[in-house]
C-alpha cells in the first residue's frame, strides 16, 4: 500500500509535522522505534521561549573552552574518552563562534522561535492541549553580581530587538515566585515566554489526534531508505513502506540512515538530564532559569523538573551519576521546599548541530527527502515553526528567503 508522506520519529519534531501535515489532508504513516514521545521528548525541559536569539557557539566561547575540558561541573562538559570522535564537530562548532557566523545563526533562531505560540495554535486546538501551555512568563535569575553582569550583552540585544523584558531585584523575584530562594539577587522577566507542564503528553497528543484523523502510528526500526523514481521506499518494518515523500524527524540518529545515501551531516548529541521533584510547600508557576548554573526549573503537572548542561560523551554510554547529583544540588539550593522522596532522573540525547540550527528542507539530490532534526536544545520550541516549514514544502510552496539559514545544504 503506498502512503502519502512517512515521518520518521515521533519526538516533538516529527509529531508536530505529522500533525500538521494529517490537518492540511495528507495521507500520513508516523514511524519511530520507540512509543511517541519516549525519547528525546520524554525529559524535555518544557521552555517555550519566543525571544530566544543566541546560538551556543558565541564569540566569546573561546575561554571558556579550557573549563569545559576540565570541570566535571561545569554546564558544558566533554568526556575525554568520546573526544576523539567528537572532536571534528568540536571544530566546527568552534568555527560557527566567528561573528559573521553567528550573527547568522542568531538570526535563524530569531526567526524559528519568534512565532512559537501562533504556530503551535492550531496544533494545539487540533490536539485539544490547551491544558498543557501554560504562557506565563519566564524568569532568569541570578545570584552573583558578576553573573548578572555577563547578561548585560543579552539585555541590550533584547532591547535592541523591542523584546519584552523586565529588570528585577531581588524583591521583585519573590513576588514573582515567593518558594524561590532568597539568594538570588538580580532577575530578568520576559513575559511573553512559557511552558509545557507535560512534554511527553503534548507529544501523545499530538499523535493520539492525528490517528484518530486517518493518520497511522506504526512500531519499528527503520533500518533503510531506497530512493525510487516515484517516491521513497521505508525498509525494515515489518513490511517496507512506500512513501510520496519522507519527513526525516529522528533526532540524533539521523545519519543512519542518511550515511548509506552518501549523506551525513555534523549532528552531535549533547546528552541532557533531568531530575523531577515533588512540590511539597514549593510550588513556582512559571520556568525559572538560574543562569550562573544553566539550570532550568519547569512546574510540570507531576512536579518540579530541573534541566540543564550539556554532556558530550557520546549515544552508547551510560549516564553520568555526578550530572545527577549536580542538578538535585542546584535543586535544594533553587527550592529549599521541595519533597526528598519521589525523585525521578532521566538522560537523553539532544541532537545538535555546531551552529544550534536544525536542518529543514529538502536532502540535497532528494528531493523526495525532507529534514527536520538538528533542533539541539530549543527542540519543543522549534517544533513548531518546523512543522509549519516542512508543510509548506511538501505544499510545495515557494521558501521564505529567511529560510535559507536551516537548509541542508549548508552541510551537505
Amino acid at each position: 500500500m503506498e502512503e502519502e508522506i512517512v515521518v520518521i520519529g515521533a519526538g516533538i519534531v516529527g509529531a508536530a509535522c505529522a500533525a500538521r501535515l494529517t490537518m492540511s489532508g495528507k495521507k500520513v504513516v508516523i514511524v519511530d522505534r520507540v512509543e511517541p514521545g519516549m525519547s528525546c521528548s520524554f525529559g524535555n525541559a518544557g521552555g517555550l521561549s519566543p525571544t530566544i536569539s543566541f546560538p551556543l557557539a558565541t564569540p566569546d566561547m573561546y575561554k571558556q573552552i579550557p573549563g569545559w575540558l576540565i570541570n566535571p561541573d561545569g554546564p558544558l562538559v566533554v568526556d575525554w574518552k568520546h573526544l576523539p570522535q567528537a572532536l571534528p564537530w568540536l571544530l566546527r562548532f568552534l568555527r560557527e563562534g566567528i561573528p559573521s557566523r553567528y550573527e547568522r545563526a542568531a538570526e535563524g533562531m530569531r526567526t524559528m522561535m519568534r512565532g512559537v505560540f501562533e504556530d503551535y495554535a492550531p496544533l494545539i486546538q487540533f490536539a485539544h492541549a490547551e491544558s498543557l501551555v501554560h504562557r506565563v512568563g519566564q524568569l532568569y535569575v541570578f545570584d552573583t553580581e558578576q553573573g548578572f553582569a555577563k547578561e548585560q550583552g543579552a539585555i541590550e540585544t533584547r532591547r535592541a530587538l523591542g523584546l519584552d523584558q523586565q529588570i528585577l531585584n531581588g524583591e521583585a523575584i519573590r513576588e514573582f515566585e515567593p518558594y524561590l530562594d532568597a539568594r538570588f539577587k538580580y532577575g530578568v522577566y520576559l513575559p511573553t515566554h512559557g511552558h509545557c507542564s507535560n512534554p511527553q503528553g503534548l507529544v501523545k497528543r499530538f499523535v493520539d489526534a492525528s490517528v484518530a484523523a486517518g493518520t497511522r502510528f506504526v512500531q519499528g526500526d527503520v533500518s533503510r531508505l531506497e530512493p525510487t523514481a516515484g517516491g521513497v521506499v521505508v525498509h525494515g518494518l515489518k513490511s517496507p513502506l512506500k512513501a510520496r515523500r519522507v519527513v526525516l524527524a529522528g533526532g540524533v540518529w539521523a545519519n543512519e540512515l542518511l550515511k548509506p545515501l552518501g549523506a551525513s551531516v555534523p549532528l552531535e548529541s549533547h546528552r541532557g538530564y533531568h531530575v523531577q521533584l515533588r512540590y511539597g510547600q514549593a510550588r513556582p508557576t512559571r520556568n525559572v532559569m538560574w543562569q550562573e548554573m544553566k539550570t532550568l526549573a519547569t512546574p510540570m503537572d507531576e512536579g518540579l523538573r530541573f534541566a540543564g548542561t550539556a554532556e558530550i560523551a557520546g549515544t552508547k554510554a551510560s549516564p553520568n551519576a555526578r550530572r545527577f547529583e549536580l542538578l538535585e544540588k542546584v535543586a535544594r539550593q533553587m527550592y529549599p521546599g521541595l519533597q526528598s522522596e519521589g525523585e525521578t532522573r532521566w538522560m537523553g540525547h539532544r541532537p545538535c548541530t555546531p551552529d544550534s540550527l536544525p536542518l529543514i528542507g529538502e536532502l540535497p539530490g532528494q528531493k523526495n527527502i525532507i529534514c527536520a532534526f538538528g533542533h539541539g536544545h530549543v527542540g519543543l520550541s522549534g517544533a513548531s515553526f518546523t512543522s509549519r516549514a516542512v508543510n509548506s514544502i511538501v505544499r510545495g510552496d515557494a521558501p521564505e528567503a529567511s529560510w535559507a539559514a536551516f537548509s541542508p545544504q549548508r552541510y551537505l
